[in-house]
């Protein structure tokens, strides 16, 4: 650990923790009592600051203060296990949830764990379904505490509460405090559906709805900077504020701007780290360490690179998957930040243009879709590059046309506008707009004759159009036009194109990403919470059209076998080959999801008779009857159990019916399998 790292060993999550705990608990004027019993130093808002780090030293303190101040023994644990119901960690909460279970947690116990302390390093001994054993040991000198051991357990009580299942039991026999070499925390949790339908819905919280606070935080992060004056000050803003996107001990943001000068801005690295870090950054956006893993984004817009944001850990640590996600997302909001901090110094002489500038930015950050982005866009165009007219396009890569999303200022023209689109082949300019990011200045009569025709058709004499593009991809094109023969403020235009860019690719990230929270990551298939809402729609379909929706539980018959004989690469291969097969005996306006290990439930609905029921029963059935064919393994034969509830027969309600198909299956289970049956009335 480098010098000055001791102080950076325990992350803001949990001094905020102890300190809204004991508010919570004693009131507001105890927070003064504990920081003084504490001897901390700094105010309370900076330990509520989930950027803040301490050392493992300032948080044992904390916890003694607060048993003290509470007369509880016990403090720790329950400081640990509220995390969830003080809403805190948010970043945290999304990134660990999106692994999808209990079990997957525990697997990246280590890289989990970094997000609350680097004093200790935890790993998986073993892991099962319905239970875990995970070890804890402390670095170097430090003195094991009780406090410690008991913060864990809190903490580790609430791995399954982000996958709506009642808190972990956790058991505790071997401990550092006792002299062991390491503590050992044995978790037992029931199986997913045996969930009591009240504590799945208290459950349905964490990775979407901790995911929509992510991005509303980051975008906030950024807009918050925009109407700053100085250049290194907005810098300033959006470096701290890192750890929005990523939980991590340093940051480093590493930034060539136009002019040529470097801004190298480092959160607790050693000034000469930061040196040769940044300077890694500006010239490979990359970083040389063996003393911290590390993870990197370019911080560009599709007009120019500035430089890289990285994230640092100690070495070892490892990162959760989708936080390289989140660190890109961060990085392109600073490129946007940059340009229109750039793009508002330049163009301060013009009160509309700064006006019209921020509230494009403020009202980007709200929209949902690529339309109304591209409405937005255009609508701006005329006011900060002098244009009467803008248009706004979309390139669909599949069919390899620019569609019209948005038009402005061609009057009664206007329905025609938008009905225009552009293959590729028509104008040798769209082929250049894919290989290369830069404008493009068309005039009548000196363009090529499919464009020369577009211009006359819509009444423009020139026009410039700007190519959207995100990594390297095209997104689009927005076009600013005239009447007549004037002149385009060409770097207003860049700076609104690449704010538009920003926010499209900043929309698909948010559907990738949301797609990624509610889907199972071996299959593709949804996950529980979508089933769930899928379900409610399907049952309100049914009292609208009184058409009927079956739910079907699905259990695999000799997948443990195989699990156990072939081992778990077999296994999660021989999965995502059932899935296959499901998804090719159901309709398209079927769903089917993995809900546990070997579980799955497919939804059906919109189905006419109870015979409709019986023969898409039997299709799913007879779809595994027929054996798998597994790569390095060969054929595999895997049967199934099905449980059907229909309603409102079986149920009028998700959990009822999803209750009813599931002993069904059980009933198919204890008979031998390979079959389905009715759940009883």
């Amino acid at each position: 650990m480098n010098a000055g790292d001791e102080s950076r060993e325990t992350a803001g999550i949990t001094t905020r923790l102890i300190v809204a705990y004991v508010r919570d608990q004693l009131g507001g004027a105890a927070v003064d009592e504990l920081l003084a019993a504490a001897g901390e130093q700094r105010p309370a808002d900076v330990l509520e600051d989930e950027g803040t780090w301490s050392s493992y030293a300032q948080k044992i303190a904390l916890f003694e203060a607060a048993s003290r101040l509470t007369g509880d023994p016990q403090v720790a644990r329950h400081i640990g296990a509220y995390v969830l119901e003080a809403q805190l960690g948010r970043s945290q909460r999304m990134v660990i949830g999106a692994l999808g279970s209990p079990q997957q947690v525990l697997r990246s116990i280590a890289r989990a764990n970094v997000k609350f302390s680097t004093s200790a390093t935890m790993r998986t001994i073993e892991t099962s379904p319905r239970r875990g054993t995970v070890g804890y040991r402390l670095h170097g000198e430090h003195a094991p505490s009780r406090f410690d051991c008991d913060y864990n357990r809190g903490l580790l009580s609430q791995v399954t509460v982000l996958f709506g299942l009642p808190p972990v039991r956790v058991e505790h026999r071997t401990c550092q405090v006792e002299g062991a070499n390491e503590c050992i925390y044995t978790l037992r949790w029931p199986a997913l559906r045996r969930l009591a339908p009240r504590s799945r819905r208290q459950a349905r919280t964490t990775v979407t709805e901790a995911l929509r606070d992510q991005v509303t935080e980051l975008e906030q992060a950024v807009l918050d900077t925009l109407g700053a004056e100085d250049l290194d000050r907005v810098l300033e803003r959006v470096a701290a504020r890192a750890s929005t996107a990523v939980r991590a001990q340093h940051h480093l943001l590493a930034l060539r701007l136009e002019d040529g000068d470097e801004r190298l801005i480092g959160d607790g690295l050693t000034p000469e780290l930061v040196r040769r870090h940044g300077h890694s950054l500006l010239e490979r956006a990359a970083v040389d360490t063996t003393e911290h893993d590390t993870i990197v984004a370019p911080v560009a817009t599709a007009r120019r690179r500035y430089g890289a944001l990285a994230a640092f850990l100690p070495a070892g640590s490892g990162f959760l998957p989708t936080e390289q996600d989140h660190l890109d997302a961060y990085a392109g909001l600073v490129a946007a930040a940059v340009e229109a901090a750039s793009s508002l110094a330049a163009e301060r002489r013009s009160a509309a243009v700064t006006h019209a500038l921020l509230q494009l930015a403020r009202t980007l950050a709200g929209l949902q879709s690529e339309e109304a982005i591209a409405e937005a866009i255009a609508e701006v165009v005329p006011t900060v590059t002098g244009a009467q007219r803008a248009s706004v396009f979309a390139w669909d890569a599949d069919a390899r046309v620019l569609r019209t999303l948005a038009a402005v200022g061609f009057g009664q023209d206007t329905a025609a506008r938008l009905e225009l689109q552009i293959p590729l082949g028509a104008t040798p300019v769209l082929t250049e707009m894919l290989e290369r990011p830069g404008p493009v200045e068309l005039v009548q009569g000196r363009a090529d004759p499919y464009l020369d025709e577009v211009l006359a058709r819509f009444g423009s004499t020139r026009a410039t159009a700007v190519p959207l593009r995100d990594d390297g991809q095209l997104l689009g094109v927005v076009v600013a036009s005239m009447a007549r023969d004037a002149g385009i403020a060409l770097d207003a235009l860049l700076g609104v194109a690449d704010q538009a860019a920003v926010a499209i690719a900043r929309r698909r990230l948010l559907s990738a990403a949301l797609h990624a929270a509610t889907h199972d990551r071996l299959t593709g298939l949804p996950g529980r919470e979508l089933l769930h809402d899928r379900l409610e729609r399907a049952l309100a379909d049914h009292r609208r059209t009184g058409r009927l929706v079956a739910v079907c539980f699905l259990d695999l018959d000799g997948f443990k076998a195989v699990n156990d004989r072939e081992g778990h690469a077999a296994g999660d291969r021989t999965l995502a080959a059932v899935a296959d097969r499901l998804r090719a005996v159901v309709r398209e306006s079927d769903t089917i999801a993995r809900v546990s290990g070997d579980e799955f439930v497919v939804l059906l609905r919109g189905l006419a008779t109870p015979e409709d029921v019986n023969r898409s029963a039997a299709a799913l059935v007879a779809a595994l009857a027929e054996p798998l064919r597994i790569a390095e393994v060969g054929d595999v034969a895997i049967g199934a159990s099905l449980g059907v509830a229909v309603s409102p027969e079986h149920g009028a309600t998700p959990d009822a019916l999803l209750q009813a198909a599931d002993a069904a299956m059980y009933g198919v289970k204890r008979a031998g399998g390979d079959g389905y049956a009715l759940a009883q009335r």
